[in-house]
């Protein structure tokens, strides 16, 4: 079997590993680890080293980029985690850009879709519904004034979403969608 063969299943193993160990660690104690994050970051890097070389390495720096990139806006709002931000870099670093893409597009998907769920469960969609309208509404209509995903984080009104969970189904989609 060629190496690259071998090694691409290596990277295969890498993100179901370090995505299985995230979501649990989420869901059990809302923390994403940082020494899972960097273990799978420098197995991304020396796997797609020792699969491609120097344009392996420069490989795994633009999925770490884009990774981190994609989720960053949406952290510095307040909408997530350090940790969902450095999981999504992760993802990138073992599979690269278009990899981490398309795990971001389908973590949308269920994390809305997630979302949606705990909401009509604690009975509070309809509530929160209003809320973003009337956000997004100040928003438009507030031209000077800075307006934060973080309007929307009331105490008596918010139940943050383990997002770890979204990012491991949105990388099962990416995989089995292909």
């Amino acid at each position: 079997m060629p190496l690259k063969v071998q090694v691409s299943n290596l990277i295969d193993i890498a993100v179901a590993v370090v995505v299985i160990i995230s979501v649990y660690t989420d869901l059990k104690e809302r923390k994403i680890y940082n020494v899972v994050i960097l273990s799978g970051v420098l197995v991304g890097l020396l796997l797609n080293l020792l699969n491609y070389g120097g344009s392996g390495v420069l490989f795994s720096l633009k999925g770490l980029g884009a990774g981190l990139g994609l989720l960053f806006i949406p952290f510095a709002l307040g909408g997530f985690g350090a940790g969902d931000v450095k999981l999504l870099g992760t993802i990138g670093a073992l599979k690269g850009t278009l990899f981490v893409c398309k795990v971001f597009l389908a973590t949308g998907i269920a994390g809305g879709v997630l979302a949606v769920f705990v909401l009509v469960k604690q009975k509070k969609l309809l509530t929160t519904l209003k809320r973003i309208g009337l956000s997004f509404f100040l928003l438009i209509t507030s031209v000077f004034k800075v307006n934060t995903l973080k309007n929307l984080d009331k105490a008596e009104f918010h139940e943050s979403l383990p997002y770890g969970l979204a990012i491991g189904i949105g990388t099962l989609a990416a995989y089995l969608v292909g």
